[in-house]
């Protein structure tokens, strides 16, 4: 659905509200008055608080595998492969921190990502990961002993877990920190899994 700058306005005003009362603590009174809009026009738009929810974690999804799409794709070395899964992750914790942070406490966290339909969000992300993770041990990047189902695992791990403590701690991310973020995690990352010498 293409959106309006009203309707930017209210998806903006929406994770701003989900982000400080949580999604089910939000009311679409709320969501309005933030965006400085009428009750009326929020539900003209969107009918009903899932469906801005649904809405908005729909597209991180269909960004998050777009990316990933391009990454298998790609013909860049497995490294650069990395760097940029990693980036997307915390040029959009910068960014869209407000995003972000519903992605953490809402997403990850939440029991409803815990029902077969949620976790397949997840197992479709992890479906293409676990395809770049293939192309590393093939490249000889990646111990083939290790199975690329943990080593997404892993990979994955590391930078939910970095951005989680962003999230919580509402920390700022300057690009020095992002640099040496991206750094250590390839570095713990490559060096555990990395190909045994022959």
């Amino acid at each position: 659905m293409a959106k309006n700058d009203k309707q930017e306005m209210i998806i903006d005003a929406a994770l701003e509200v989900f982000r400080d009362k949580g999604y089910a603590n939000a009311r679409m009174a709320d969501i309005a008055r933030r965006a400085g809009v009428s009750y009326g026009l929020v539900y003209h738009y969107f009918g009903s608080k899932e469906v801005l929810f649904d809405l908005i974690v729909e597209t991180w999804w269909s960004d998050l595998y777009s990316m990933m799409e391009r990454e298998k794709a790609s013909t860049a070395q497995f490294r650069e492969k990395l760097v940029n899964i990693i980036q997307f992750f915390l040029d959009t914790y910068v960014k869209r921190p407000n995003l972000m942070s519903i992605f953490v406490s809402e997403v990850c966290r939440s029991s409803v990502y815990h029902t077969k339909e949620g976790l397949s969000k997840f197992l479709k992300f992890f479906s293409l990961c676990e395809e770049i993770m293939v192309e590393g041990q093939e490249k000889g990047f990646l111990n083939r002993e290790i199975s690329p189902h943990h080593l997404t695992y892993i990979f994955y791990g590391a930078i939910e877990t970095f951005i989680s403590v962003m999230v919580l701690g509402r920390e700022p991310l300057t690009r020095k920190r992002q640099e040496r973020a991206t750094s250590a995690i390839l570095q713990v990352f490559i060096d555990g899994a990395k190909a045994q010498a022959k």
